[in-house]
């Protein structure tokens, strides 16, 4: 509890629910069996949940995210027993979270969608070909394999990867899903209770991005032939070139993410290999450019896996010189017009022997934050991507969907500040 009530001495003059935000997505909640029930009555949907369930054999999970209902905050729900926080039940379907005494306030689970108890035609549960964020978000993946780990090639930081390769060999999943049977579960989604008004498309890599298009292409048709087109479209992938975001952008695609996840020059090949290999640096600063001009400003965004580049060991940035080159990313693209975001890294042991303590603490990330929406008023992003002035929600989705990217707390800053 000292620790959280330094960051909200520290950090007093952003709103609360972006402290907490911040240090449950470095520090996570607590899996108690109050959360357990919770689990069995929200939404728990996407690949992650299936991998979950069938690899590791977890059946009592937790919801995907939780919202305060003070504000609708939205954040990820990552376990972590050693967690000062968790969520109780102090009354009937009544959830606050809480750190030791001290209560932050009401909570709430999207409530289990109709849909996660329906079957496509072919028997596959709608629950795991879909990830819903919010009431009106669904996320699909037109491609479920890596192909950079077979040669080691895989992001150093990604757990994903193995684990659909874990997946895959037994047969739990396919590598290419059939897009059809995707477009399929979408149809049911929407027709039980998804008001479907943001559609975004990612997962997997390959060496030859041509053919990755190509997948992302079919994903989108098959569910465009069953479906209204939503009024946002975010293709979350990588780099894509000219050609493939211009046809992409006549399907009727609005966003695209291309994350450059490291922005180190020296690092960038040691940590990401396949992208190293398969695109390069230049031109995925090329291509991201381009996308600009496809998409127009406040629809192109890069993210970065913020702290991995710092991780403890030999070769890698000091967090001081990681931080200040994070900076400098964030004017480089804004300068560029795109707009710049992060992730708190979450390690893995099983994935470069990483330890929980080797990320930076929360204060780190709370002062790059501060700094990225510093940037992003200097640069009048905001504007661009739909706020009319602070402390309203967005009116257009797209980027800045707090729901689908409760994995980061950068999002709240619009929405919170000067917020009644």
């Amino acid at each position: 509890m000292k620790y959280i009530e330094k960051l909200l001495k520290d950090f007093q003059n952003i709103p609360q629910n972006i402290i907490l935000h911040a240090d449950i997505l470095r520090r996570g909640i607590k899996l108690n069996d109050d959360l357990k029930r919770a689990g069995k009555e929200s939404c728990q949907t996407g690949i992650a949940t299936k991998l979950q369930y069938h690899i590791l054999n977890q059946k009592d999970l937790p919801p995907s995210q939780f919202h305060f209902k003070s504000d609708e905050t939205t954040v990820d729900i990552k376990v972590n027993k050693k967690s000062p926080y968790e969520i109780k039940e102090l009354s009937s379907k009544e959830y606050h979270l809480c750190a030791g005494d001290r209560d932050f306030g009401r909570v709430r689970f999207t409530r289990r969608p109709k849909y996660a108890d329906k079957n496509t035609s072919d028997g596959q549960e709608c629950q795991f070909l879909l990830m819903q964020r919010g009431s009106f978000c669904l996320l699909v993946s037109p491609l479920d394999f890596c192909a950079y780990l077979k040669k080691d090639d895989a992001c150093k930081y990604c757990i994903l990867s193995p684990a659909m390769d874990i997946a895959i060999q037994r047969k739990i999943m396919k590598p290419i899903p059939d897009h059809k049977i995707i477009a399929e579960a979408v149809e049911i989604a929407c027709k039980e209770d998804v008001k479907l008004r943001d559609l975004k498309l990612s997962g997997g890599a390959l060496y030859n991005t041509k053919k990755e298009a190509e997948y992302y292409k079919s994903c989108l048709s098959a569910i465009l032939e069953r479906i209204d087109p939503p009024e946002e479209i975010t293709i979350f992938s990588q780099a894509f070139d000219k050609e493939d975001q211009m046809d992409l952008k006549e399907m009727g695609a609005t966003n695209v993410i291309f994350n450059l996840e490291v922005w180190n020059e020296q690092l960038w090949p040691k940590l990401l290999p396949g992208k190293s290999k398969a695109i390069g640096r230049e031109e995925w600063i090329k291509r991201l450019k381009d996308a600009v001009d496809i998409f127009g400003r406040g629809h192109v965004s890069c993210s970065f896996v913020a702290g991995f580049e710092c991780a403890p060991k030999q070769g890698f940035l000091t967090q001081e010189d990681s931080f200040n080159a994070y900076l400098t990313a964030f004017e480089f693209l804004l300068k560029r017009d795109i707009v710049p975001s992060f992730t708190i890294w979450t390690p893995y042991p099983l994935v470069g022997g990483f330890k929980e303590k080797d990320p930076p603490d929360t204060e780190w990330y709370l002062r790059l934050g501060v700094k990225h929406h510093e940037m992003l008023e200097k640069y009048d992003m905001y504007k661009s991507l739909g706020f009319p002035h602070y402390g309203v929600d967005p009116p257009t989705l797209g980027l800045y969907c707090y729901y689908c990217f409760s994995m980061q707390f950068l999002r709240d800053f619009p929405r919170l500040i000067n917020r009644d």
